[in-house]
C-alpha cells in the first residue's frame, strides 16, 4: 500500500459549495510519535494538524500558515503551522506533570483564544484573526472563525483514530478531515438554489463514519463520490503534505546569540556547554556558550 499524505480540492454542484478533503498517513503517524503525548493529546494535536493544513494548502504565495492556541488550563499552548511548500509540523505544550485524560477542548485549556495567522512576507500584509476559546473542539472554533471573520458557512468533519485502542487502527489512516464551504451567490434566486445544495452536502456529510474514512482500502476520491455523487462532485490535482521541521543549526545559534549571561547560565551545564531540543522535531543539538 502506497502512502497517503494529501489534501484534494472539490467542488460540488455548480462551484455552490467548495471543499478540501485531507487525509494522511505517515505524516501525521510521524510528526505525532516522536512527542509520546496521551492519546487525548495525540486527537487534539491530529485534529490541529489536518486544520492547518486544510487552511494553509490555500496559500497562493511564499509564506507560513500557523494555528496557536494559548490557554490558562493544563494545556497552555496548541501549535501547528504550514509552509506554501506543505511543510507541516505542530506540538502541544502541557503543565508539568500533567495527567489530565479530558479530551474537552476547553477543559483541557481553559480561557484563553486561538489565532490564525497568515504571513506571506512581502506579498500581502500579514493576516491575524482570533477567537475565544470557547468551543470543545478544534473545528467548532475554526467554524466560529470563519463566520465571525470572513462571513462564511464552514463545516469541518474532523476524523482519527487516536481514540482506538491500538488492534483496532490496523488498515485505518491515522486521521484526515473534509471541510465545506458555502459559496456567495449573486442573486436572490441563486442563493435559493444554494441554501438547498449547501443543506444536502452537510447532511451527505454527516452519514460519514470514522472507520469509512479512515480506512485504508478506500481512497480519498471513492469516499467522495460515495458522499456527493447525488450532487455532482468535481475533484482537482491532489497537494502532497510533507512531515518538515524548518529548525536548523544556525537558528538556534543565533537565537542563543540573543540571550543575556543570566538566561544562559540558566540552560547551560557546569561545562558551559547548552543542550537545545526542538519542541517541533524533538532534534537534539549541542552548543558550547557563546562568546
Amino acid at each position: 500500500m502506497n502512502s497517503t499524505n494529501h489534501i484534494i480540492p472539490f467542488q460540488l454542484a455548480n462551484n455552490e459549495v467548495r471543499g478540501l478533503i485531507v487525509r494522511f498517513d505517515t505524516v501525521l503517524y510521524d510528526i505525532i510519535s516522536r512527542h509520546k503525548y496521551s492519546s487525548n493529546i495525540e486527537a487534539l494535536l491530529a485534529d490541529t494538524l489536518t486544520i492547518t493544513a486544510c487552511l494553509g494548502s490555500r496559500m497562493k504565495h511564499e509564506g507560513v500558515f500557523t494555528i496557536q492556541g494559548k490557554g490558562s488550563g493544563e494545556v497552555h499552548t496548541l501549535f501547528a503551522d504550514i509552509t506554501n511548500d506543505g511543510c507541516l509540523r505542530g506540538y502541544v505544550g502541557l503543565k508539568e506533570g500533567f495527567k489530565d485524560t479530558e479530551a474537552n477542548l476547553l477543559k483541557l485549556m481553559g480561557s484563553g483564544h486561538i489565532s490564525f495567522t497568515l504571513d506571506q512576507g512581502k506579498y500581502s500584509k500579514r493576516y491575524q484573526g482570533i477567537v475565544a476559546l470557547e468551543e470543545e473542539g478544534v473545528s467548532k472554533a475554526t467554524e466560529s472563525y470563519f463566520s465571525n471573520s470572513e462571513q462564511l458557512e464552514t463545516k469541518f468533519a474532523t476524523f482519527n483514530y487516536y481514540d482506538l485502542d491500538q488492534h483496532k487502527r490496523e488498515n485505518l489512516f491515522p486521521g484526515g478531515l473534509i471541510m465545506l464551504q458555502k459559496m456567495p451567490m449573486k442573486d436572490k434566486f441563486s442563493e435559493e438554489a444554494n441554501k438547498e445544495v449547501w443543506e444536502l452536502s452537510k447532511s451527505f456529510l454527516s452519514t460519514l463514519k470514522k472507520e469509512e474514512f479512515l480506512s485504508t482500502k478506500l481512497s480519498s476520491k471513492d469516499i467522495l463520490f460515495r458522499l456527493f455523487h447525488e450532487i455532482k462532485v468535481t475533484t482537482y490535482d491532489e497537494i502532497e503534505i510533507k512531515d518538515k521541521c524548518r529548525c536548523s543549526q544556525d537558528r538556534v545559534q543565533f537565537a542563543l546569540k540573543k540571550l543575556d549571561k543570566k538566561e544562559l547560565s540558566e540552560i547551560e551545564d557546569e561545562n558551559g556547554d547548552i543542550k537545545v531540543v526542538c519542541e517541533f522535531c524533538k532534534k537534539e543539538r549541542f552548543f558550547s556558550r557563546p562568546n
